[in-house]
C-alpha cells in the first residue's frame, strides 16, 4: 500500500501489516503543537507552541489547516505534530460517558455516573475543573472521561426523569408529574423552577401566603388560566375560589398541588373546622356524604340520607373517607343518619349492635342476640363498630334503664370481664364477687370499662 505524508512529494510505500489506524483528524477540531515537538515537520510559520487553531481543511496528504485568530493566511500543521484540544469551555454541562461503564475516573464515581456538571475550568494538560450542586468544591478529570450534553437555559419547560424515586434535595410539595419552568440556574449547575399547573388543576394556598378576600392559606381552588405579563417566565396563574366571583390572579410559586376530588367520593368536615362556610344544613361531623356535583370553581354538592336538600361545601373543609367494605364476622350498627332502613327496623334499633353473616352485593344480613332470624339491611346503612372480645374489661353502660335479660344480682357499679362471646354477639361476663354461672348480656348494653 502507499501511504501519502504530508512531509513527503511521493507516497510511501509498505505492507499492511506495517501500520496501524489511528482516530483521524476533523474539521473544526481545535488544535496545537505538541510540547515534545521543538521543531515541527512543515516549520512555525510564525507561531509558537502556544498557537491554538481551529482546523478548516485537511488535504489529501493528511496536512492541517488550521485558522488561527489574527492571521489572514492558513497555518499548515503535519498531523503527526499535532494534539486535539479538549473542545471544551467554561460553562459547558458534561457527564461521564456511558462508554467507560465502571471503569473509575477520578472522583466522578463519588458523584453518581448518571450526575451532570459544570466545567468550571479547562487546564492546558487536557483536565477539566467540573463543578456540581451538591458537592462542596470542585473536582478533576480528563476531558476524554466526559461528554457535553445540552445545557439547561432560564425559561425551558422541565419534568422530573422517569422512574425517579427521590429528589436529590426532595420533592419540594411537586409530585412525579409535576412540571416547571426554569427561573434561574447557578454556576454549579443548580436548576430552580417554578411549579406550573394545567387548567383544570387543583390547587391549594400555600401557608405563607397572604390572604385575599375570603381566601387564605389552605384555601382549595381550581386552575382556570395562565396568563403572561412581558415575557415566557413571567407567569401568572388565575384560580377559582368557590364563594369568590372574581378570579385569584398570583405567582405559582404561591400554590401546591393536591388530589382532586370528584363525584361519588364519601366525605365529611373536618374536625378542625368549627363553622363550614356554607353551613351545616342540618349535619354535624359525624355526618358522612357523597358528592353528588362539582362547581367548576370547587364547590362540592353533597348528598346524605338524613339531609331533606343538597348540602354544600367547600373542597377545603372536607376530607375524604376511605370505608374498608363491611365483610362476615363484623360488628355493626345502624347508622345514626338513617331515618328508616330499607327493610324497616323490626325489632332493632339505632343502639342495637350485632355481627354480619352474609354479604351478597350491597345487601348485608345481621345476627342480632335478641332475633332468631337474621335481620337483612343495606350496607351503607350500618357502620363498623368496636367488637367485644374474651378478656375485655366491661361494665353496665351509663343511663340504661333495664338490660335486656334483668339485672340479676348487678348494678351500674358492678365491674367484671368477659368470658365469652357467642356468633350472634350474646356476651358471657364474670363479674367480681360473684360464683356460678357467667352473666348474660346484649353488647348495646354493655361498655368497657376505662378504669
Amino acid at each position: 500500500m502507499g501511504v501519502a505524508f504530508c512531509f513527503r512529494s511521493k507516497p510511501f510505500s509498505c505492507s499492511v501489516t506495517d501500520v496501524e489506524k489511528v482516530p483521524p483528524f476533523e474539521v473544526g477540531q481545535e488544535i496545537r503543537v505538541m510540547q515534545s515537538v521543538n521543531q515541527p515537520r512543515l516549520g512555525w510559520s510564525n507561531e509558537s507552541a502556544a498557537t491554538v487553531g481551529k482546523i478548516v481543511r485537511i488535504d489529501m496528504d493528511g496536512a492541517l489547516n488550521a485558522r488561527v485568530t489574527g492571521r489572514q493566511s492558513l497555518w499548515k500543521v503535519s498531523p503527526g505534530d499535532a494534539e486535539r484540544l479538549p473542545g471544551f469551555e467554561v460553562g459547558d454541562w458534561v457527564r461521564s460517558k456511558p462508554s467507560l461503564g465502571n471503569r473509575p475516573s477520578y472522583d466522578w464515581n463519588s458523584v453518581g455516573r448518571e450526575s451532570l456538571a459544570v466545567v468550571h475550568s479547562v487546564q492546558d494538560s487536557g483536565y477539566l475543573e467540573l463543578a456540581c450542586c451538591f458537592r462542596k468544591g470542585k473536582w478533576i478529570t480528563h476531558y476524554t472521561d466526559v461528554e457535553k450534553v445540552p445545557s439547561f437555559k432560564v425559561g425551558q419547560y422541565v419534568r422530573f426523569r422517569p422512574g425517579l424515586a427521590e429528589p436529590r434535595f426532595g420533592w419540594g410539595g411537586a409530585q412525579p408529574e409535576s412540571q416547571g419552568i426554569i427561573t434561574s440556574i447557578h454556576a454549579d449547575g443548580e436548576v430552580r423552577a417554578e411549579q406550573i399547573f394545567e387548567v383544570g388543576e387543583w390547587v391549594r394556598l400555600k401557608e405563607n401566603v397572604n390572604n385575599w378576600k375570603s381566601i387564605g392559606p389552605g384555601s382549595v381552588g381550581v386552575v382556570q388560566g395562565i396568563g403572561y405579563e412581558g415575557g415566557e417566565t413571567d407567569r401568572s396563574t388565575f384560580v377559582g375560589f368557590c364563594g369568590e366571583q372574581e378570579k385569584w390572579v398570583g405567582p405559582s410559586s404561591h400554590l401546591e398541588r393536591v388530589d382532586k376530588l370528584i363525584v361519588g367520593q364519601k366525605v365529611r368536615v373536618k374536625q378542625n373546622v368549627k363553622q363550614p362556610r356554607f353551613g351545616w344544613s342540618g349535619h354535624t361531623h359525624a355526618s358522612i356524604g357523597t358528592i353528588q356535583a362539582i362547581d367548576a370553581d370547587g364547590k362540592l354538592r353533597i348528598y346524605t340520607p338524613a339531609g331533606s336538600r343538597t348540602w354544600m361545601l367547600d373542597p377545603s373543609e372536607v376530607e375524604v373517607v376511605e370505608e374498608k367494605e363491611l365483610c362476615i364476622g363484623d360488628w355493626v350498627r345502624v347508622r345514626a343518619s338513617v331515618s328508616t332502613p330499607t327493610h324497616h327496623w323490626g325489632e332493632v334499633s339505632h343502639s342495637s349492635i350485632g355481627v354480619v353473616h352474609r354479604v351478597e352485593d350491597d345487601n348485608l344480613w345481621v345476627s342480632f342476640c335478641f332475633v332468631e332470624r337474621l335481620w337483612l339491611c343495606k350496607a351503607s346503612e350500618m357502620e363498623r363498630v368496636r367488637p367485644y372480645k374474651v378478656g375485655d374489661k366491661v361494665r353496665i353502660r351509663d343511663g340504661l334503664v333495664s338490660p335486656r335479660w334483668g339485672w340479676g344480682m348487678e348494678t351500674h357499679a358492678s365491674r367484671g370481664h368477659v368470658v365469652g362471646v357467642d356468633a350472634n354477639g350474646k356476651l358471657r361476663i364474670r363479674f367480681r364477687w360473684r360464683e356460678g354461672r357467667p352473666w348474660i348480656g346484649d353488647p348495646a348494653d354493655i361498655a368497657l370499662d376505662e378504669n
